[in-house]
């Protein structure tokens, strides 16, 4: 007797998504992936159970190899993995006997996103998706709006973590090493990808009206990309460059050292035509180890910042982040309490291993395999 095979279809892979499939059990995994443009894998993050594909033709003949008995189809709602939506679809008209999961994390809606041309072959296949599956996951408030309009059956969603599964309390915790800074202040720190759109630019800004106020504090930045030199040159037009460190990347497996070093967690981004902040997993890292958060109130960020854990603030607006920031540094009873509230809600919620059990049970269950190897044919 054997488990289930379940094979899961991404975009694109992250440590923080790859490594806590480990935590299923009752299901044999296989993760295929289309790519890998973080820079945050280690060799050994790869498991035997990762594969990569290429073009369409590329994943349908993964899955002839796999024979799976269960599928996690590629996020319906992106135009850029439709095609392989589609070869995952003639899979399954070729083999009826597999059982379809699917998943959206999307908050913005279709017609926002796409033009006519685009989005009509999506509105004519996606409700026969729909149809074909038997459970569908949404994360959040706009994604369940978007699965609605697309035909996806109100009996078939369940609102729970998928996909970002949360966060390993075992590595991100307040307890453990940390990185020293030169200075004895409070630290601010930021993870993103260094682009307009993750808005270092104004939590910079933001960061010289603080200094300006008299308040001491160093801000931390990690990541990289095409922005970083001019974000560089803004640091240093401040006049507090020596106290703004750019760390450039990180792996995931080494960022809980610097979040343990931290005393603020700030997720500045700002919404764009066809992207916004559905959700942040450093956001999520960072209350795991007991980071009070500041964060732009965009996309559905307040479904994941109560206010016991975090400070909602208008995007693009660093007068409004600036006056967040001084509140906690200048409020140290406040830092305390909030560092104390983001951490319960992290351990409550974000629990990697406790939701990638609940989605064992429910797809489980709704496939009609009530232990691992019942119903599956050897």
């Amino acid at each position: 007797m054997r488990k289930p095979k379940y094979v899961m279809i991404s975009s694109e892979v992250r440590r923080d998504l790859e490594q806590p499939l480990e935590h299923f059990k009752r299901l044999e995994i296989y993760h295929l992936y289309n790519r890998t443009p973080w820079n945050d894998l280690r060799e050994e993050d790869f498991q035997q159970r990762t594969r990569r594909f290429g073009s369409p033709l590329s994943l349908f003949l993964h899955l002839r190899e796999i024979r799976p008995d269960i599928i996690q189809g590629p996020e319906p709602m992106s135009a850029l993995m439709f095609p392989y939506l589609c070869a995952t679809f003639l899979y399954l008209l070729l083999n009826p006997h597999v059982k379809l999961v699917t998943a959206s994390l999307e908050a913005i809606p279709l017609e926002k996103k796409y033009p006519w041309p685009i989005l009509w072959p999506m509105k004519l296949v996606l409700p026969l998706w729909f149809r074909r599956a038997m459970v569908i996951f949404y994360l959040e408030g706009g994604a369940k709006y978007n699965l609605e309009a697309s035909g996806a059956p109100p009996e078939k969603m369940v609102h729970h973590l998928y996909g970002s599964w949360g966060v390993n309390l075992r590595e991100c915790s307040p307890e453990g090493p940390r990185v020293r800074y030169e200075k004895p202040y409070p630290v601010i720190l930021n993870v993103g990808r260094m682009v307009p759109l993750k808005g270092a630019h104004v939590l910079i800004e933001a960061y010289k009206r603080l200094r300006d106020r008299g308040l001491q504090a160093t801000l931390a930045l990690i990541g990289d990309g095409p922005e970083r030199a001019k974000l560089e040159a803004q640091a240093k037009a401040t006049g507090y460059g020596e106290d703004i460190i750019f760390h450039g990347t990180v792996k995931n497996a080494d960022l809980p050292d610097y979040l343990r070093a931290a005393s603020i967690f700030v997720m500045p981004s700002i919404s764009g035509r066809i992207w916004t902040q559905q959700l942040s997993s450093a956001t999520w890292q960072a209350m795991a180890c007991g980071l009070p958060v500041v964060v732009s109130d965009i996309g559905r960020m307040a479904e994941f910042t109560p206010p016991e854990a975090g400070i909602l603030v208008p995007e693009n607006d660093p007068q409004a982040l600036s006056d967040a920031l001084a509140r906690l540094i200048a409020d140290p009873e406040l830092l305390e309490r909030m560092s104390q509230g983001a951490l319960d809600y992290a351990r409550k919620r974000f629990d990697d291993a406790k939701n990638i059990a609940r989605v064992e049970e429910i797809v489980l269950e709704r496939a009609g395999f009530t232990t691992p190897a019942a119903e599956v044919s050897p």
